[in-house]
């Protein structure tokens, strides 16, 4: 039985001691589980061998008991206290090393005692809840799920960014996403495909939104027209998710956390690279057409997009060819400007998508160009070459939405157990 479901009536019951007041002549004891609290009150005269158990327990340590549940008008916690008639210390607690004052770090060297409060099991339902209706939006329209490896033979991305492994007698990497897997679904004709996967990224960043290990949540889907196609199936996925998190635990964050869950309308917000482009120099910051952002510009462009249109969401598309991936498409009418898009939430960009390039002697090109090896990618490129339809598709990073939907101060916050460029345990 867990304590919310606790009537009046004989009872069965274990969790956490969170409090303990040991008076002369009763004892009242707080037992926590993950459904909530309740009160067991003790009269020491009349069960002197349960007072003599928890005037020897510490608390968060973990209690069985037995005993009768009675309406008591005066218990805050829901109006209704444990008369025990059994009680079993099921674990002991030492003193903890840290405390509301420690670090994040400090904190999460002892994880395991940072995640326990209301607050923190909280996130991690909402998660729960997010990553089930993100699943249940491509189950819902058609998508298959597949399942890819982590391990692959050439870096996925390009670039130096990747963890090398040693693969019996030669190198292997861990996947920086699934793209080659999920094209290789296209060219399937598998049609829509989601994939729930880890990604590791071997970059030494140490700011709130960089984990080298995260969560990834990517669609690939089939005969698109332009990344347009793309965005509509994400902007509708992403709106159906916040909706099913602020129908279930909305009114929760709201008191534990102090956050307004917001669903967001559709359609989001678009523009193209070069109309913010515009806008960045109009706000005064400097940059030149075909540049990346900065991270201050990036800041800059959110507020600007969300004072105009009162959306938390916004597309920026058309990005310059040169600072996307070798696999996205270029315009046929303007090859310096690519068919992609990135995806922002609040200050922070959230996703990147495009349509793929399908044809393989120019994707061999766009690799060539790129200044990498293609003999490592020849079973990538044969992927195209017995018919393959124009696909399209992005990646999500699950953990960067939850802690943007939520407002939490880093990833460190958002992950159960976080990996960076310093921190390998628990």
């Amino acid at each position: 039985m867990t304590i919310s479901e606790i009537k009046p009536g004989e009872v069965e019951i274990q969790g956490f001691i969170e409090n303990l007041r040991d008076k002369k002549s009763m004892q009242f004891v707080v037992v926590r589980d993950l459904s909530g609290k309740v009160q067991v009150t003790v009269v020491k005269d009349e069960k002197p061998e349960i007072a003599e158990i928890f005037s020897h327990a510490t608390l968060e340590s973990t209690v069985k008991i037995k005993g009768k549940a009675v309406a008591n008008e005066y218990v805050k916690l829901g109006g209704i206290e444990i008369l025990p008639d059994e009680v079993e210390l099921t674990s002991h607690a030492e003193p903890f090393p840290i405390g509301p004052e420690s670090s994040i770090d400090q904190r999460l060297d002892y994880r395991w005692i940072d995640l326990r409060s209301p607050a923190k099991a909280l996130i991690f339902q909402v998660e729960t809840t997010l990553n089930q209706a993100l699943r249940q939006y491509c189950i819902d329209h058609g998508f298959i799920e597949i399942h890819t490896p982590t391990l692959i033979g050439a870096s996925s991305e390009g670039g130096a960014d990747v963890f090398e492994v040693k693969y019996f007698d030669r190198k292997a990497y861990l996947i920086q996403s699934p793209q080659f897997y999920k094209q290789m679904a296209m060219a399937s004709g598998f049609e829509k495909v989601f994939i729930n996967t880890p990604v590791f990224r071997a970059e030494k960043s140490h700011t709130k939104k960089h984990a080298t290990e995260f969560s990834g949540f990517d669609i690939e889907l089939s005969y698109v027209s332009s990344e347009e196609d793309v965005m509509k199936v994400q902007e509708e996925m992403l709106a159906y998710a916040i909706g099913e998190v602020s129908k279930k635990h909305g009114e929760k964050v709201k008191e534990l956390l102090g956050v307004d869950i917001v669903v967001p309308s559709v359609p989001f917000p678009r523009i193209t690279v070069r109309e913010a482009y515009g806008i960045l120099r109009s706000l005064g910051l400097n940059i030149k057409d075909g540049d990346d952002f900065t991270t201050e510009q990036e800041v800059a462009l959110c507020k600007y997009m969300e004072e105009k249109n009162g959306h938390q969401f916004f597309f920026v598309r058309e990005y310059p060819s040169k600072v996307r991936a070798f696999y996205t498409m270029a315009k046929p009418d303007d090859p310096e400007y690519s068919k992609s898009y990135d995806l922002y939430f609040k200050d922070v960009e959230l996703t990147s998508g495009a349509q793929r390039e399908h044809r393989p002697d120019v994707l061999k090109k766009q690799i060539e160009e790129r200044g990498i090896d293609t003999t490592p990618m020849t079973d990538y490129i044969n992927f195209f070459k017995n018919g393959c339809p124009p696909h399209g598709g992005f990646g999500l990073g699950l953990d960067r939405f939850l802690m943007l939907l939520l407002d939490l101060p880093s990833l460190k916050e958002a992950m159960y157990l976080f990996r960076g460029p310093d921190r390998l345990n628990p």
